[in-house]
């Protein structure tokens, strides 16, 4: 074998791979910046739906305890928090807004892996809603709750009302709610 056979396709080779890293390089600068605003945007709005009475949040630097992840407080004195608790498929990713006086305001669930049709109902409003109003203990009616489960996906429905809680805590021993 001729070693010009060789050097020269691994020169065009590593010429085209250049390029493309060059070109990808230069698409993920272009992009950086208005994927970080959709994101911010998202969250904004996803805080908005679990806290409609406040305008902005700003992200508190906490320590995190249990499945907390983040901790935003609200302008109208309230506060937002995410939490992952355990559900069926993994983790369960809850935003939940708790106000001054420790009443739930808002939840969403918004991330998740449980099975579609029965954990994944945790996305539809007949359940979420549920959440609203509530303060003290939540658990679902098998527990002695007020929540309702979702039919065939408890251990679903005991991962959100763990996030709620877990938040509701927070928020007695942190945010001064009684």
């Amino acid at each position: 074998m001729n070693t010009k056979e060789v050097v020269k396709p691994a020169l065009v080779l590593l010429l085209i791979s250049a390029v493309a890293a060059a070109c990808l390089g230069a698409v993920s600068e272009i992009t950086k910046e208005p994927i970080d605003q959709q994101a911010k945007k998202t969250l904004n709005e996803s805080m908005k739906a679990v806290m409609p009475e406040a305008s902005s949040f700003e992200e508190l630097e906490v320590e995190k305890e249990g499945t907390i992840t983040a901790v935003y407080q609200a302008d109208n004195g309230g506060f937002v928090l995410t939490t992952e608790p355990s559900g069926f498929g993994g983790a369960v990713k809850t935003m939940v807004g708790i106000d001054a006086e420790g009443v739930i305001t808002g939840l969403r669930v918004t991330g998740h892996a449980e099975t579609p049709g029965l954990g994944a109902k945790a996305t539809d409003p007949s359940f979420y809603e549920q959440f609203g109003g509530k303060s003290g203990t939540v658990t679902v009616t098998k527990d002695g709750g007020e929540i309702v489960p979702i039919t065939s996906a408890t251990i679903t429905s005991r991962a959100v009302c763990s996030g709620a809680q877990e938040a509701l805590d927070w928020v007695a021993a942190n945010g001064g709610a009684n």
